[in-house]
Protein backbone atom coordinates (compact mmCIF):
# COMPACT_ATOMS: atom_id res chain seq x y z
CA UNK A 1 0.00 0.00 0.00
CA UNK A 2 3.17 2.28 1.02
CA UNK A 3 4.39 1.96 -2.54
CA UNK A 4 1.36 2.64 -4.38
CA UNK A 5 0.52 6.04 -2.09
CA UNK A 6 4.23 6.83 -2.56
CA UNK A 7 3.81 6.54 -6.51
CA UNK A 8 0.91 8.70 -6.78
CA UNK A 9 2.47 11.00 -4.92
CA UNK A 10 5.61 10.83 -7.32
CA UNK A 11 3.58 10.98 -10.16
CA UNK A 12 1.89 14.17 -8.56
CA UNK A 13 4.86 15.83 -8.03
CA UNK A 14 6.09 15.08 -11.70
CA UNK A 15 2.60 16.12 -12.75
CA UNK A 16 3.89 19.87 -11.03
CA UNK A 17 7.34 20.21 -12.44
CA UNK A 18 5.98 19.28 -15.99
CA UNK A 19 3.30 21.69 -15.73
CA UNK A 20 4.94 24.60 -14.74
CA UNK A 21 7.46 23.61 -16.68
CA UNK A 22 5.84 23.65 -19.93
CA UNK A 23 4.10 26.86 -19.13
CA UNK A 24 6.92 28.53 -18.80
CA UNK A 25 8.67 26.73 -21.50
CA UNK A 26 5.68 28.14 -24.11
CA UNK A 27 4.96 31.55 -22.29
CA UNK A 28 8.49 32.54 -20.78
CA UNK A 29 8.01 35.87 -18.70
CA UNK A 30 4.70 36.43 -20.09
CA UNK A 31 3.35 33.09 -18.23
CA UNK A 32 4.18 35.63 -14.96
CA UNK A 33 2.80 38.85 -17.05
CA UNK A 34 6.30 40.31 -16.97
CA UNK A 35 7.76 41.42 -20.05
CA UNK A 36 11.59 42.24 -20.93
CA UNK A 37 14.19 42.53 -23.85
CA UNK A 38 14.78 38.98 -23.85
CA UNK A 39 17.44 38.08 -21.50
CA UNK A 40 14.93 37.35 -18.83
CA UNK A 41 12.68 35.16 -20.38
CA UNK A 42 15.54 33.36 -22.02
CA UNK A 43 16.17 32.74 -18.31
CA UNK A 44 13.21 31.72 -17.18
CA UNK A 45 12.33 29.50 -20.41
CA UNK A 46 15.82 27.78 -18.73
CA UNK A 47 14.77 27.21 -15.73
CA UNK A 48 11.28 26.04 -16.38
CA UNK A 49 12.51 23.44 -19.23
CA UNK A 50 14.96 22.28 -16.32
CA UNK A 51 11.80 21.74 -14.12
CA UNK A 52 9.96 20.28 -16.79
CA UNK A 53 12.88 17.51 -17.26
CA UNK A 54 12.77 16.82 -13.72
CA UNK A 55 9.11 16.41 -13.56
CA UNK A 56 9.68 14.15 -16.50
CA UNK A 57 12.48 11.81 -14.56
CA UNK A 58 9.43 11.98 -11.29
CA UNK A 59 7.68 10.16 -13.47
CA UNK A 60 10.34 7.98 -14.76
CA UNK A 61 10.97 6.79 -11.39
CA UNK A 62 7.77 5.64 -10.90
CA UNK A 63 7.44 1.74 -12.33
CA UNK A 64 10.61 0.39 -10.00
CA UNK A 65 9.85 3.29 -7.24
CA UNK A 66 11.68 1.20 -4.90
CA UNK A 67 14.76 0.85 -6.89
CA UNK A 68 15.36 4.54 -8.07
CA UNK A 69 16.39 6.19 -4.89
CA UNK A 70 19.84 7.39 -6.66
CA UNK A 71 17.81 8.85 -9.66
CA UNK A 72 15.09 10.12 -7.13
CA UNK A 73 18.41 11.75 -4.99
CA UNK A 74 19.93 13.70 -8.05
CA UNK A 75 16.67 15.07 -8.38
CA UNK A 76 16.16 15.89 -4.70
CA UNK A 77 19.47 17.58 -4.27
CA UNK A 78 19.02 19.43 -7.56
CA UNK A 79 15.33 20.99 -6.66
CA UNK A 80 16.48 21.51 -3.02
CA UNK A 81 19.88 23.46 -4.35
CA UNK A 82 17.30 25.28 -6.66
CA UNK A 83 15.14 26.20 -3.38
CA UNK A 84 18.13 27.52 -0.94
CA UNK A 85 19.03 29.58 -3.47
CA UNK A 86 15.96 30.93 -3.96
CA UNK A 87 15.54 31.29 0.08
CA UNK A 88 18.40 33.55 -0.08
CA UNK A 89 16.40 35.59 -2.55
CA UNK A 90 13.62 35.78 0.34
CA UNK A 91 15.93 36.53 2.81
CA UNK A 92 17.67 39.32 1.04
CA UNK A 93 13.90 41.08 -0.10
CA UNK A 94 10.83 38.97 1.42
CA UNK A 95 8.83 36.32 0.09
CA UNK A 96 7.24 38.33 -3.43
CA UNK A 97 4.04 36.01 -3.75
CA UNK A 98 2.07 33.23 -2.44
CA UNK A 99 4.10 31.24 -5.55
CA UNK A 100 7.44 31.66 -3.86
CA UNK A 101 6.23 30.98 -0.56
CA UNK A 102 5.13 27.46 -1.93
CA UNK A 103 8.02 26.38 -4.08
CA UNK A 104 9.87 27.05 -1.16
CA UNK A 105 8.09 24.57 1.15
CA UNK A 106 7.76 22.21 -1.96
CA UNK A 107 11.68 22.31 -2.12
CA UNK A 108 12.97 22.32 1.12
CA UNK A 109 10.05 20.19 2.68
CA UNK A 110 8.40 18.13 -0.09
CA UNK A 111 10.66 17.10 -1.84
CA UNK A 112 13.26 16.02 0.82
CA UNK A 113 10.65 13.93 2.27
CA UNK A 114 9.50 12.25 -1.13
CA UNK A 115 13.15 11.29 -0.93
CA UNK A 116 13.12 9.81 2.42
CA UNK A 117 9.64 8.15 1.76
CA UNK A 118 11.27 6.51 -0.94
CA UNK A 119 14.00 4.85 1.25
CA UNK A 120 11.43 3.67 3.50
CA UNK A 121 9.44 1.63 0.77
CA UNK A 122 12.85 0.43 -0.69
CA UNK A 123 14.11 -0.91 2.75
CA UNK A 124 10.63 -2.16 3.33
CA UNK A 125 10.62 -3.95 -0.48
CA UNK A 126 14.21 -5.08 0.29
CA UNK A 127 13.21 -6.90 3.85
CA UNK A 128 10.34 -8.56 2.04
CA UNK A 129 12.58 -9.97 -0.90
CA UNK A 130 15.21 -11.52 1.92
CA UNK A 131 12.46 -13.22 3.80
Amino acid sequence: MQRKLLQIAVACAGLVGVGFGLAGVVFGTAFVDFFDDGAIDASVRFYKGMLLATGVIYWSCIPDIERRGERLSLVTFILVCGAASRLMTVVGHGVANIGILLSLIAGLILVPLLLLWQRHVAQSAQRGAVT
